[in-house]
């Protein structure tokens, strides 16, 4: 190698030996945090203070009708005990013998193990004649996993 091509060399070789330790940090630097398991549901709210009604458990859930003091709002809290076979599931409220869900109302929708609190309206109360029932939904499946009368 000539004199020229030597100190070329060594100016390339010089350069990778400082651009390259730079640019592995710079790199690992730039790096995102891993991402947490994230439900697509919104956080939930709070518990309402008073259980209105409980319902018989099921197998991997069990649902309670929660209200406030003097019962002028009514929550669904339903809580998953084991982690759902299928992930899609939505419940409906939908008329009394009636399982279809297009013609039903969207309560909410579960994904994981936990508790899930949703806001309803005062059809939800207890009632001996009640026309409503609960169905539980998959939506991909486009099956009812579960009909539960209130």
């Amino acid at each position: 190698m000539i004199k020229k091509l030597r100190k070329k060399h060594l100016q390339i070789w010089t350069a990778l030996a400082v651009l390259l330790p730079v640019g592995i940090i710079s790199a690992w630097l730039v790096i995102p945090p891993a991402a947490k398991d994230k439900l697509l549901q919104p956080a939930s709210a709070r518990a309402l203070p008073v259980i209105l009604k409980a319902y018989p458990s099921r197998v991997g859930f069990e649902f309670n009708i929660r209200t406030n003091t003097d019962t002028t709002q009514f929550q669904l809290e339903w809580v998953n005990n084991q982690t759902l076979t299928y992930p899609t599931a939505t419940i409906y409220q939908t008329q009394l013998n009636d399982g279809n869900v297009q013609h039903g109302r969207l309560v909410g929708r579960i994904e994981a193990r936990g508790s899930y609190y949703f806001m309803v309206d005062s059809t939800f109360k207890p009632s001996y004649n009640s026309t409503y029932q609960l169905v539980l939904y998959d939506f991909i499946h486009q099956k009812n996993m579960d009909i539960i009368k209130l």
